[in-house]
């Protein structure tokens, strides 16, 4: 049908970008930044790339899309190669969020969690709105170190660490998906030591639940929603509007509306660095 010329609209992902179109008058890439743009395996390319090269070479616009551009683009833009749009405005005449830095220096960290970012978290819930936490590590550890040795539990097919997972119980490489039993003694010194370090969804959900016991915390990753319906289900409980804490991974962190999170925090850990973001979200003009 594009071929044909009768479909004129052509929505795809990043291999759309090869179907032979009849009347070629635009192509708009959406979250240019995005990786996922670029296929890493078999015929490597990028969708992102190839989208401006046959821009050029149909003679059509091209709209890159992002709030967060990549750094190559941004430079062209600067640089003048590329038209730069700026929207002023967002979309409903909604407010920016305020942000604010929490200095976690000196604090004893739960889970992840400085006492600081608990209290604010206790404040917004007995204002009855809800809570959310983004926390971009799922299972219940990023690793298990033995604590004799300081080896780390690496994953034997690629370079990556092991992460710990709690419900089943096992270990787990997100980067090619090699699943082992949780090792009882170090592989390097034998040691039984073996302890987890950091904190993932699943050690920061237990937590939560201990510190809030009144109050539901709602878990939403790749794990958490594997179960047909498990998501929808999720989502009817929070679109009821009432108190709760949701901690999920990027899954959750975009591309919902949660009527109820306008003036709610967001915490966001920041690897390496001593602070934990604080974000309250503004009433929105009517």
């Amino acid at each position: 049908m594009a071929r044909e010329g009768s479909a004129r609209i052509l929505i795809g992902t990043r291999s759309a970008i090869f179907t032979p179109m009849r009347y070629p008058g635009l192509i708009i890439v959406d979250e240019e930044h995005d990786q996922s743009f670029k296929q890493q395996d078999g015929f490597r390319y990028s969708a992102r790339d190839l989208a401006v090269l046959r821009a050029k070479h149909e003679d059509i616009p091209l709209v890159l899309g992002s709030a967060t551009p990549s750094l190559e683009s941004l430079q062209n833009a600067l640089s003048g190669r590329y038209r730069h749009s700026l929207l002023t405005t967002r979309a409903g005449k909604a407010m920016p969020p305020a942000f604010e830095l929490l200095d976690i220096r000196g604090e004893t960290l739960n889970c992840g969690l400085s006492d600081s970012l608990t209290q604010r978290i206790e404040t917004h819930l007995a204002q009855d709105t809800q809570v959310l936490i983004f926390l971009n590590r799922r299972g219940f550890s990023p690793s298990l170190i033995c604590h004799n040795c300081g080896a780390v539990n690496e994953c034997t097919r690629c370079d990556a660490r092991m992460t710990l997972h709690r419900s089943p119980p096992h270990m787990h490489c997100h980067h090619c998906d090699r699943q082992t039993p949780i090792p009882l003694r170090c592989n390097q010194c034998g040691s039984d030591d073996l302890r987890p370090s950091g904190a993932g969804t699943e050690r920061t959900e237990d937590y939560l639940c201990q510190r809030f016991p009144k109050t539901p915390v709602l878990r939403i990753d790749r794990d958490s929603t594997a179960r047909k319906d498990a998501m929808s289900r999720l989502m009817a409980q929070i679109h009821t509007g009432k108190p709760c804490i949701m901690i999920g991974t990027q899954m959750l962190a975009k591309g919902h509306h949660f009527p109820a999170l306008p003036w709610s925090p967001c915490w966001m850990p920041t690897a390496g660095y001593s602070v934990q973001i604080f974000a309250v979200w503004k009433k929105p003009h009517n």
